[in-house]
C-alpha cells in the first residue's frame, strides 16, 4: 500500500515538473527578441521591431509633418502593404503618433532572426518616401478601388436610379463594376491624365480593380437586406459615403 502511495507521488511529481517546465518554456518563448531595422526612407519615421510568439510586432512612430496614409515593410521573403485610405478603423498614422500592429513569421529553420526593411511610406500631401516603385505599387492598388468607387458613384448619380428599383440599379452597377481594359484605360487617363498616357494597367491596378468590385458590391448588398422603408435613406447615404471615399482617395 505504501508502494503504491509513493509511486503516486513520484506520478504526480514529474506531471507537476513537466507543467513547471512547460511554463517556463513558455515564458521564454513570450521573451521578444529585438529585430534589426533597416530603413529606405529618409529617417523621419522611428520604427523598431521585436520577436514574440512567431509574429513580428512593430512600432511606427510618424515624425513627418503630414500623415503617413501608407506604408511597405519586408521580412523574409514577406512582403506587407498597409493602405490606410480605405480603413474604417485608421485613417492614417498622425504626426508625432504611433501605429503598432503584429504580422505572422514562419520559423527560420535555422534559427536566425530576419531583418526588417521599411520600404516606403505615403504620405496625405501626396508625396511618398523610400522605394518609388513599392510606392507605386501602392497607389496603383489604390487607384483601382478609386475607378470602381467613381463607377457605381456615376450609377448611383444616374437620372432615374432610385431606391425603388434596387435589382435595376445592381444590374448598372455590375455591368459598371465589370467594364473592360478599354474602358479602364479612358477612366485612368481621366484621372491622371499626365502619368497614364499610353500606359498599360498594371497587376497592382487589376489587383485593386477586384478589391474594388468586391467592396462596392457588399455595399449594395447592405442596401439590399434593408426593410423597403429605410431604403432611400440608405441610398442617398451610400451615395454620400462614396462621395467621401472617392474625394479621400
Amino acid at each position: 500500500m505504501q508502494r503504491q502511495f509513493l509511486a503516486s507521488l513520484s506520478i504526480l511529481g514529474i506531471i507537476v515538473l513537466f507543467g513547471f517546465t512547460a511554463r517556463l518554456n513558455r515564458s521564454a518563448s513570450a521573451s521578444p527578441q529585438k529585430i534589426k531595422v533597416i530603413s529606405r526612407t529618409n529617417g523621419d519615421e522611428a520604427l523598431t521591431a521585436e520577436l514574440v510568439d512567431d509574429q513580428i510586432r512593430i512600432r511606427l512612430k510618424n515624425n513627418h509633418k503630414s500623415t503617413i496614409t501608407a506604408f511597405a515593410i519586408s521580412f523574409g521573403n514577406t512582403k506587407v502593404k498597409e493602405d490606410f485610405a480605405y480603413s474604417d478603423v485608421h485613417l492614417g498614422i498622425d504626426p508625432g503618433d504611433t501605429f503598432q500592429a503584429s504580422y505572422a513569421l514562419s520559423p527560420s529553420p535555422v534559427g536566425e532572426l530576419p531583418t526588417l526593411s521599411l520600404l516606403t511610406v505615403l504620405l496625405k500631401d501626396g508625396t511618398n518616401d523610400g522605394d518609388s516603385k513599392v510606392a507605386r505599387e501602392i497607389k496603383d492598388e489604390r487607384l483601382g478601388e478609386k475607378i470602381q468607387v467613381l463607377r457605381m458613384l456615376k450609377i448611383l448619380e444616374k437620372e432615374g436610379q432610385s431606391h425603388k428599383d434596387l435589382k435595376l440599379t445592381k444590374s448598372d452597377i455590375v455591368a459598371a463594376l465589370n467594364m473592360g481594359e478599354v474602358e479602364t484605360l479612358v477612366t485612368l487617363n481621366e484621372l491622371e491624365p499626365t502619368s497614364r498616357i499610353k500606359e498599360k494597367i498594371s497587376d497592382q491596378l487589376r489587383n485593386g480593380l477586384q478589391v474594388g468590385r468586391e467592396k462596392m458590391l457588399r455595399r449594395f448588398e447592405v442596401l439590399e437586406q434593408l426593410q423597403p422603408e429605410y431604403r432611400e435613406q440608405g441610398f442617398m447615404e451610400l451615395k454620400e459615403r462614396s462621395h467621401k471615399l472617392f474625394a479621400k482617395l
